[in-house]
């Protein structure tokens, strides 16, 4: 894995945050994570216009030229792999105002290589997603759900409010293929505000609606998306077998 910090009007190379950091401290960050693909950012610009709305939402200010300046050093990666761009509160007190925000970059090169469709279950403990639709540092719920999937030799989990709603899986979003069409849950029950998300909302007719789990027992498909992953379809659910579709396949935009 590579690492860059911004200090003194650049990004250098940077392998840790100082332990001050609020970031590590308490999980105070968000992130955006992209896919780089020989050497070229997938969804760029999009990327980078939710970071800038993420900050101002969670009332983070980090140095406007960091921001800008993040295309140029995106666009001098070379390889394939996953990048994340993090925005820290910085040092302070936990209630201080985020005014000396860290931006961090780190690209882990990856063999664009995953299961062509997914084997999922559904995680029985209730999820509890901090700043519903944000992408928080506050991720360790979602490891261990992953864990514990892998564990039960699925490739994936959904994860649900404590009152049975669909919020998403682990490292995705989910869309349902219900009697009623495609649904997908909203960024109020949960849903990452992802760049991918938003792309299908735009190319396939997708309802954001709860998902239950009492619908999902009469879901005949379902498909996941990330930046990583583009779109892969869930072949079983709970070991449930389901419905593949070629127009979803067709649909992928990586």
């Amino acid at each position: 894995m590579h690492s860059w910090l911004w200090l003194d009007g650049g990004y250098v190379p940077e392998r840790s945050l100082p332990i001050s950091d609020r970031g590590f401290r308490y999980g105070m960050s968000v992130f955006e994570t992209l896919r780089i693909f020989e050497g070229t950012p997938g969804f760029l610009g999009p990327h980078l216009e939710r970071l800038r709305a993420t900050t101002l939402r969670c009332g983070f200010l980090p140095p406007a030229k960091a921001l800008s300046a993040l295309p140029e050093h995106l666009g001098s990666l070379n390889g394939t792999g996953v990048v994340r761009v993090y925005i820290t509160a910085g040092d302070g007190a936990p209630a201080a105002p985020a005014e000396q925000c860290r931006v961090m970059v780190l690209f882990e090169p990856r063999t664009p290589f995953q299961p062509a469709t997914y084997a999922v279950r559904s995680h029985p403990d209730p999820h509890l997603p901090p700043f519903g639709g944000l992408k928080t540092a506050n991720y360790w719920a979602n490891a261990e759900a992953l864990r514990q999937a892998r564990l039960q030799g699925a490739d994936e989990a959904l994860l649900f409010l404590p009152d049975g709603r669909l919020t998403g899986a682990c490292m995705a979003n989910a869309f349902v293929k219900t009697p009623a069409g495609w649904l997908t849950p909203s960024l109020q029950c949960g849903a990452r505000d992802g760049v991918v998300r938003a792309w299908t909302l735009q190319h396939l007719s997708v309802k954001e609606a709860p998902v239950t789990k009492e619908m999902l027992l009469e879901a005949s498909s379902i498909f996941l998306s990330s930046s990583w992953i583009g779109l892969v379809q869930v072949h079983s659910l709970d070991e449930r077998p389901l419905s593949l579709h070629a127009e979803i396949e067709a649909l992928n935009p990586l």
